[in-house]
């Protein structure tokens, strides 16, 4: 958890993450709501969307610059 946020896993968005499970991307209303989260929530947020797409996407947790824990996501090159 003390990797640094800088490598693949910032080339992608919470959009193409949630594109990847749903098909299409989110509404104004479902971007509103994932900024409006706790980090913690974010986080888990990010936990079970990463496992719905049948592990073409992946997640760890890592410590940002700031301190804070963030889930890093990122696509499994196929």
């Amino acid at each position: 958890m003390t990797q640094p946020l800088v490598d693949r896993s910032c080339c992608f968005s919470f959009d193409d993450l949630f594109e990847a499970v749903h098909g299409r991307g989110m509404t104004d209303g479902e971007r509103r709501a994932l900024f409006a989260m706790t980090q913690p929530s974010r986080n888990d947020w990010v936990k079970q969307m990463a496992l719905r797409t049948g592990e073409r996407f992946m997640c760890e947790d890592r410590r940002g610059s700031d301190g804070v824990v963030y889930t890093a996501f990122w696509a499994i090159e196929g």
